[in-house]
Formats: structure tokens, C-alpha cells, sequence
């Protein structure tokens, strides 16, 4: 019996990873329509910054009406490296037709911290809540977790 090399359907188009980035033009990218989401944080003895979590370039789309802001802390345990509990504030910008993802955002990040893990669905599931695209989240994936996505 002979075996079909299906090797062929793990394969997908080169994508350069940075360039597919949205770090630094999530702002550009939502006023033209082709990112419903964008979520910055950090923790919070790091804020405010400007530099981390531009409030002040959102603040007038938020302002009319365009997009809509939400903020949630999340407790992310005791770590031993910096003695103390880590808290992680999220500030997240929606196109305001696209506002149903933040809940889902904020949903999948509680899934992820009570169970302690970050496993592929958790991070196809942000990459699609962030706006990009399958080809660009299976590169990413395969990068990150050495999957094979069909």
C-alpha cells in the first residue's frame, strides 16, 4: 500500500511576519478600516506612558464617537524575579461597529490566566480578534508553537 505525501497542505505562503506587524500603526491601521482592535498594556507600576499605551493619539476618535476604549487590570500572580504580585493593565481601542471584541478579547485572556496557559487556539483566537488575517496568523503560529495549520 502506498502512502500520499500530504506534506504539500502544511505548506502556506511566505509571510513576512514583520512587516504583517501592527505594533506602532494600530491607529493608522483602524481609521483605514482594516483593524477592528488594538490592546496595549502593561504593567501598571510602567504607567501612564504614552510611549506603551498611546492614549492621547485615541483620545479624539474616542471622543467622536469612532472608536470605543475599555481598561481592565488582570492579576498575573506572585513572580519571584521581581518579589511581588504582577498586575497587568489593558487598555483596548475598538472600531465602534467591532466593539463585541473586546469582551471576547477580555473573556480569552481570563481563560488564558486561569488555566495558566497560552496554547494555539488562545492565540488564533487573539490573532483573529486583532484583525489579522489566516495567513498571517498561521505563520505566526508556526513560528510560535511549530504548528502545521491546514
Amino acid at each position: 500500500m502506498s502512502r500520499v505525501d500530504d506534506s504539500a497542505k502544511f505548506e502556506s505562503p511566505t509571510v513576512d511576519l514583520a512587516a504583517a506587524n501592527h505594533t506602532g500603526h494600530e491607529l493608522e491601521l483602524m481609521l483605514a478600516g482594516s483593524k477592528p482592535l488594538a490592546v496595549f498594556h502593561d504593567d501598571v507600576s510602567c504607567l501612564p506612558d504614552e510611549e506603551i499605551i498611546p492614549e492621547g493619539q485615541f483620545r479624539p476618535y474616542v471622543a467622536s464617537g469612532e472608536l470605543v476604549r475599555h481598561e481592565v487590570v488582570f492579576s498575573h500572580g506572585f513572580d519571584s524575579g521581581w518579589g511581588r504580585e504582577i498586575h497587568v493593565k489593558y487598555v483596548l481601542f475598538a472600531r465602534a461597529a467591532e466593539a463585541w471584541r473586546i469582551p471576547a478579547f477580555v473573556l480569552m485572556r481570563e481563560v488564558g490566566l486561569k488555566t495558566g496557559r497560552n496554547p494555539e487556539e488562545l492565540e488564533r483566537i487573539e490573532c483573529k480578534l486583532l484583525g489579522y488575517t489566516e495567513a498571517e496568523t498561521d505563520a505566526w503560529c508556526a513560528r510560535a508553537y511549530g504548528s502545521h495549520a491546514v
